[in-house]
């Protein structure tokens, strides 16, 4: 095949496949948005200069590193994407059941992702929406997620499955987030130069996509409840989005092989400890002002590096 068109070639525009795509793709090569210029050369220029590379490179560098990093909340060298790929499955199989479906679950998994949360935890009243027949939104999932969420008892199995380590090096990530916008925005202005004809609903789609994934990520980012319910958004060991790696002694783990519930009801004591700890280099950081007066509290709440001050929030990296 290389011999056949000449072999590699150092330029995009000089690939034999724009000629192939001509001869096949039914384009339209007088079309208004070209302005003048060649269907070839308009689209090479897309490609080479249009697209936002830069911003494509680190979403896929950063995804990928969240992807791969070690789930430090488990077990084992199990990695992130394993469980991104059980929440998302778990979330979509209790979406199905709540809408009258009998979801497929593995033998291995009957029964036993609920552990002591009541069953209610794992469904969402969707009745009625079905009942006006009014097509379920993601606004209508969120908010019926988001409701269980602040429901005491099924807190420590949502802080499981949805809200581990992986999750908060993942939403904690504000360049793979700015990367997705910038993609985004300039595709949708490819796009709108090819039909402008759809400007209008281009222009409204957009915002509405990133209304969604800001209510997403703020309630993911700081999840917090009326009820009192609070939630760990703690990066997992090593994440840049964490401000050190395995081997800093002023990070080290309070709960130390710990996993699942028991892990999430020890970093609520370490959390609580640290609250009435003294501020150490990072006490004055963040939003959290100086530290409390009460005990010294647990390792945490010596206040070591990037310590937290009486209400504070975990200093950005």
């Amino acid at each position: 095949i290389n011999a056949e068109y000449g072999g590699c070639k150092h330029k995009i525009g000089d690939a034999a496949i724009w000629y192939t795509m001509m001869n096949f793709g039914n384009f339209d090569t007088t079309a208004d948005y070209l302005g003048g210029q060649g269907w070839k050369d308009y689209w090479v220029d897309v490609l080479a200069n249009r697209l936002p590379w830069d911003d494509i490179e680190v979403m896929l560098q950063n995804t990928i590193s969240n992807l791969c990093q070690r789930n430090s909340d488990a077990r084992g060298n199990q990695q992130c994407y394993t469980y991104f790929y059980d929440a998302a499955t778990t979330l979509y199989q209790w979406f199905l059941k709540s809408t009258g479906f009998n979801p497929a679950v593995k033998k291995n998994q009957r029964g036993g992702i609920l552990g002591d949360s009541p069953e209610h935890c794992a469904t969402y009243d969707f009745s009625e929406l079905v009942e006006e027949g009014v097509n379920i939104t993601f606004g209508s999932i969120k908010d019926a997620v988001v409701e269980k969420f602040c429901v005491a008892e099924c807190s420590d199995l949502y802080q499981d499955i949805f809200l581990g380590c992986c999750t908060a090096s993942m939403i904690q990530d504000t360049d793979l987030e700015e990367s997705i916008r910038n993609i985004a925005t300039g595709v949708a202005d490819i796009y709108v130069d090819v039909y402008p004809e759809d400007e209008g609903a281009a222009e409204s789609l957009i915002p509405m996509i990133f209304g969604y994934y800001e209510d997403a990520m703020s309630m993911l980012r700081d999840p917090t409840c009326d009820s009192g319910v609070e939630y760990e958004v703690v990066p997992c060991e090593g994440s840049a989005r964490r401000g050190g790696n395995d081997d800093d002694d002023d990070d080290e783990d309070p709960c130390p092989g710990l996993s699942g519930k028991q892990l999430n009801i020890c970093r609520k004591k370490a959390k609580k400890s640290a609250k009435g700890g003294k501020g150490g280099k990072g006490g004055k950081g963040g939003k959290g002002g100086k530290g409390g007066k009460g005990g010294k509290g647990g390792k945490k709440g010596k206040g070591g590096k990037g310590g937290k001050g009486k209400g504070g929030k975990r200093p950005k990296a």
